[in-house]
This record gives structure tokens, sequence and C-alpha cells, in this order.
């Protein structure tokens, strides 16, 4: 069971963090592009993942519309298996296919995408407790609000159900731009799978952009039903085409 619940929670954090970037810092900005590319890593005590992928936007991301989003992951985790007595080593490996529709109205920003997962879990030792060894496919949904009451104040929320395993998350966040053009604020994200729960709570700096990059980072602490008490860090970046 301990194996299962890091091995859920590897997978919420990485999935929950690849629906939560490449939302616009700043909604109704127009510049044309339908691609954005994405890229981050995430860093806490119990693992480190890597992640990428593309929005594509049709009418342009600037436009309500359909838009097709491609997401992939990978990295690994360490837990203690009560089966096995001793620590085992995870690699996961995640690609999702998620197509959806963006309504844009003024400065409220509501994506909804649902698709195809594939993950593959590998184990060093292996652990034959473990729920989650080999490959599966799945599905996975997926809901971004971006929101800004105000230039200066912003308010996202983004969720995701997986069917593998099943997991989910939810984060939220809002901010204030303090000096043009970073928001920065708390942020809280929950965690769950099955009898397992993490929260994480932090502050976030969005929007930071040099030249045509766009970048992001977050930090705090994390605990979960395994008692496992730490930091966390994020890094974002995205461009767009």
């Amino acid at each position: 069971m301990a194996g299962l619940r890091v091995i859920a929670a590897a997978a919420a954090v990485a999935n929950a963090i690849l629906c939560a970037v490449a939302e616009p810092a700043q909604a109704g900005e127009t510049n044309g592009a339908s691609f954005l590319w994405f890229s981050g890593a995430d860093l806490w005590r119990a693992g480190a993942f890597l992640y990428g992928g593309a929005l594509w936007s049709p009418a342009g991301l600037d436009a309500s519309g359909f838009t097709l989003k491609l997401l992939l992951s990978g990295g690994n985790y360490t837990y203690y298996s009560g089966g096995l007595q001793t620590e085992v080593n995870g690699g996961l490996l995640s690609a999702a296919a998620m197509p959806g529709w963006r309504l844009i109205r003024d400065s409220l920003v509501v994506s909804l995408y649902g698709g195809p997962l594939v993950q593959d879990y590998r184990l060093t030792p292996d652990d034959p407790g473990s729920h989650l060894r080999g490959a599966y496919i799945g599905g996975q949904f997926a809901a971004d609000v971006w929101y800004q009451p105000s230039p200066a104040i912003m308010v996202a929320l983004n969720g995701m159900i997986a069917t593998i395993g099943p997991t989910g998350s939810l984060r939220g966040a809002v901010g204030e731009r303090i000096f043009e053009p970073v928001f920065i604020g708390p942020e809280a994200q929950a965690i769950w799978c099955g009898f397992y729960d993490e929260l994480r709570i932090g502050a976030h700096l969005t929007g930071w952009r040099v030249g045509a990059l766009e970048w992001s980072a977050a930090a705090g602490l994390s605990v979960d039903t395994d008692h496992r008490f730490g930091p966390y860090v994020r890094l974002d970046v995205n461009v767009r085409y």
C-alpha cells in the first residue's frame, strides 16, 4: 500500500503541474500565436520530475475554440516497501493527448480537456506489493481556470482526474502584481489516491518575461498521510509561436 501511495502521488504531481502550466500570464493578450510550448521541473522530498508539452489552438491562443494539449513527463521517486522491508526506487514515464475547448471572455479563461493517457512504472527492486507496476492505458481529464478581476490581480484553479490509480489533484493560487509584469502570491495543492493524501502550501511567482520566454516558479512545504514532511520547488517556462 505504501508503494501505491507514493507512486500515485508522483503521477498526480506530474500530471497536475502539467495541467497548471501553459495558461496565460495575462488573460486577453493578443499576439496571433497558435502554439504554446512549455516545460519545467518539480522537486520534492520523495522525487524529481521533468515535464513538457504543447498547446495548439487553430483559432489562436487568444480566442475561444478547440485546443489540443499534449503532455509528457518522466521522473524518479523513492518509497519504503513494507513487504520488501527496504527502500524502492521507482521510475515513471507518462504521456497524454487531450483534445479540449478553451472559452475566453475578457479577463476569464476556462479550459476543459480529456483524452487517452499512457504510463509506465519501473521499480528497483521489483515490489510485488505495489499495485502500479509496468505499463497502463487509461484516460485523463483536466480543467484550468484563469481569472483577472483587475489587471493587478489573478486567480487560478487547476484540477485533474486520471483513471490510472485512480489519482486526482486540485491546485489554487492567487497573486498580485507587486511589480510589473510578475504576479506573486500564495498557492495550495491537494493530491489524493485511495487512502493517500498530500497537501502542498507555498508561494508562486508567475509571468516573468525574458524575451520570448515566460518563466514561473513556486516553492513551499508538503506533508502526506505517510507522515513525510519537506520542501518542494517547481520551475516552469513557456514560449508562444
